[in-house]
Formats: C-alpha cells, sequence, structure tokens
C-alpha cells in the first residue's frame, strides 16, 4: 500500500512540473490553428452574390414565365426596383416606367430585350431608354436566354450598361454637325448658283473653255453638298437616329431611275448596268439605298482611268440580292501582292482615300442588314460589293415608319 501511495505522489508531481504544464499550454495555443485550417470555405451562393455585388453593370435573372428572379443592386437602381419588385412579374414592373427604343420611338413593354429572350431571342448591345423623374436613363442591354437540357427555356439572363453620358455626348456631336452643315451650305448653295449663271454667260458668248472651268466648279459644289450630306447621316446611323422607311422596291425599275436622278452628279455616261433577266424585289428605303449606291459609283467614277466605264451587276443569290461595281485595272499592274480578305477595304481606303463616302455607305447598307466589302487585284482592280437581304433589315415585311 505503501508503494501504492508513493506512485500515486509521482505521478502528481509529474503532472504538475513545469515541463508538463508547458506542453499542455502549446496544446491549447495549437488549437485554434488546426480549426482555421479546417474552417469550411464560402458557399457558391455567397460567391455568385459577391461577384453580382462587386461588378459595375446591372445583372437580371427572370424565372420562364416573366418573374423577376434576381436582380444585383446595380440593376435596381437602373430599372428602379425596389425589393418587393423581386418575385414579381417583370411585364408589371415594367408597365410603371415608359421605355423608349434606340431612336426615341416609345417601345412595347414585350418588346423590352428581357421578353425577348424569353422568346428565345439573343439580344446584343440595344440602347433602351427609361423615363424616370423627369429624364431618361439610357442602357445598353444584352439578353439572352437560359436553355435547359431538354431544350426547353428556364428563364432569361441580362447585363445592362449606363450610356447616357455617351447618349448625351453623342446627341451634342449630331447637333453641332446640323449646325455645322447648315452654315457651309448657304455659301456653297451662293457658289453653285452663281457658278450655273457663269456657265450659261460663257457658253452664250461661245468661251467653251471657260464653259468648261466652270462645270468643274459646279460637279465640286455638288460633290461637296453630297459629302455633307454624307456627313449628316453617318451621325444619324452612329447615334441611331436613323429610320428607314421600308418598301418594296423592285431593282429592274429602280437602278435607272436612281442613274436618271443622278446625272448631274455623275457622269452616268460611263455607268453599264447589267440587271438579271427576271424581276428582283427587295424591302429596302430608296432613299438610302440610292445614296449608298451613288457614293460607290462616285468612289468608282474617280478611281479609274479617265473614260472608262464601271460595270453595275446585280445577281439574286439565295435569300438576298448582290450588287458589285467594277472599277477597271490600271494601264500598270502592281508588283506587290493582293490584300488579304479581311483587311481589303481597309487597304484600298489607305491607297486611294475613299473617305466618308465608303464609310457611309457601308453603314447604310449595314442598317438593310446586309454587308459591304471589297476585292482587288495585282492589277488593281477594284470591285465593290454590298448584298441586301430581300426582306429587309431581320426578315421583316414592308411596314410604315416615321422618319428620323
Amino acid at each position: 500500500m505503501a508503494q501504492d501511495r508513493d506512485s500515486r505522489r509521482r505521478i502528481r508531481a509529474a503532472k504538475d512540473s513545469p515541463a508538463a504544464r508547458g506542453l499542455r499550454a502549446s496544446k491549447d495555443r495549437k488549437t485554434p490553428q488546426v480549426q482555421d485550417q479546417t474552417r469550411p470555405a464560402p458557399s457558391a451562393d455567397l460567391e455568385r452574390e459577391a461577384l453580382l455585388a462587386a461588378t459595375s453593370e446591372g445583372v437580371v435573372v427572370l424565372a420562364a414565365d416573366g418573374v423577376v428572379a434576381s436582380a444585383n443592386h446595380r440593376a435596381r437602381s437602373m430599372l428602379g426596383l425596389a425589393d418587393q419588385d423581386v418575385g414579381q412579374s417583370v411585364r408589371n414592373v415594367l408597365a410603371r416606367t415608359p421605355l423608349a427604343g434606340s431612336d426615341g420611338v416609345p417601345l412595347p413593354v414585350e418588346s423590352w430585350p428581357g421578353l425577348r429572350a424569353l422568346r428565345g431571342e439573343t439580344v446584343r448591345n440595344l440602347d433602351v431608354g427609361i423615363h424616370r423623374d423627369g429624364h431618361t436613363t439610357w442602357l445598353s442591354t444584352n439578353a439572352v436566354p437560359i436553355v435547359l437540357a431538354g431544350g426547353a427555356c428556364g428563364g432569361a439572363a441580362l447585363t445592362l450598361s449606363d450610356v447616357t453620358m455617351l447618349r448625351t455626348l453623342e446627341q451634342r456631336h449630331e447637333q453641332m454637325i446640323r449646325l455645322v452643315s447648315h452654315d457651309i451650305r448657304n455659301p456653297l448653295t451662293s457658289v453653285h448658283l452663281n457658278a450655273q449663271l457663269l456657265q450659261k454667260a460663257l457658253a452664250e458668248r461661245g468661251l467653251e473653255k471657260e464653259q468648261r472651268l466652270a462645270s468643274v466648279v459646279i460637279a465640286a459644289a455638288r460633290r461637296l453638298d453630297a459629302m455633307i450630306e454624307e456627313l449628316v447621316d453617318s451621325s444619324r446611323v452612329r447615334s441611331g437616329q436613323l429610320r428607314l422607311e421600308l418598301r418594296p422596291v423592285a431593282i429592274e425599275h429602280m437602278l435607272p431611275e436612281i442613274l436618271a436622278r443622278n446625272a448631274r452628279t455623275l457622269d452616268t455616261t460611263r455607268v453599264r448596268l447589267a440587271l438579271p433577266d427576271g424581276p428582283v424585289l427587295i424591302t429596302a428605303d430608296i432613299v438610302r439605298l440610292e445614296r449608298a449606291l451613288i457614293s460607290v459609283l462616285l468612289i468608282a467614277l474617280q478611281n479609274c482611268a479617265d473614260g472608262a466605264e464601271v460595270t453595275l451587276r446585280v445577281a439574286a443569290a439565295d435569300d438576298e440580292v448582290r450588287f458589285a461595281v467594277v472599277v477597271p485595272g490600271r494601264t500598270h499592274a502592281s508588283t506587290e501582292p493582293p490584300s488579304p480578305p479581311s483587311s481589303q477595304l481597309d487597304q484600298l481606303k489607305a491607297d486611294h482615300g475613299y473617305g466618308m463616302g465608303l464609310f457611309v455607305a457601308r453603314m447604310l447598307v449595314e442598317r438593310h442588314g446586309g454587308r459591304l466589302w471589297v476585292e482587288s487585284t495585282p492589277d488593281r482592280q477594284a470591285t465593290f460589293h454590298f448584298a441586301l437581304p430581300v426582306g429587309g433589315p431581320e426578315g421583316e415585311s414592308p411596314r410604315p415608319s416615321l422618319r428620323a
């Protein structure tokens, strides 16, 4: 018994020794570190909420029935959403604030990009105006449908960017261009009219050389007036203010009429038409289409040898009509290889200085839902192509519209 008591005393003394107490304290200090290493990672929902809160864009998710499933703080501020609007029909929410399309015309709720995405459409970079509190906020909107595994639509996702300041600057830029073009046209009109009077007086006196010089002044004044109009159109197209007045157009009748109307602007005797055998009908704004075509023909005539003809060919292919303006090559061939197709347009513009005319023509063609490109050969022959869809932009059928 005495030995057992001695053994217990030795064990208690060992436990109470400084070395034993230090070991226990060290273990206690390490325990929180082990707990930190085993702490669970943030959930996927928490990470998603943090990302949506940090982004500068508005993000909205719609359920398949059009209910607002979620919207980050930025989207709620842009659209004027309250907390109670989440879980409500987006149609009812949008009905509180008038909407406008990129051209400023009132936009029906069903044409809002999110509801279009629920119908299976993909919308890219569409400007939508929201009228609220006496001013308009412009939002650049992207919307895509959420497609489930079975192919059904599970909802839609939208991103919104505030472009109000950019739209304001574009409107001021357009206003400045209009003011400048108006001020330039006044003296230009005087030059044009007086040159015509001078040409008539010189013709009566039989001064042919001087009469030809007056004709050069008249042609330059007309060209300058066309360039001013191109500048105004380019500003309107880029700012989304240009609306097309679409109607059926018969190509075989339209082209001869266009050439006849512009006989004073360009030398139509040097333009050879090659039309298809049968009738060709497209949907287009004839005024804008005429401007694009005349711009291309002017460039073609200015960049070929004096007196040479350019050929305007028209052909129907699938669901589009293709125009080709062929500029004959120079007498000397270039030693450089042709530019690759992706850069031919920019290369030709750099070589020949086509300038604003080609730029405006391309924008007007693209506004019709078409495309414009240029091909060149080593002998410096160039062909300007543009193709227009038969049904107009996005396959639209002709309908009345207001011109901006």
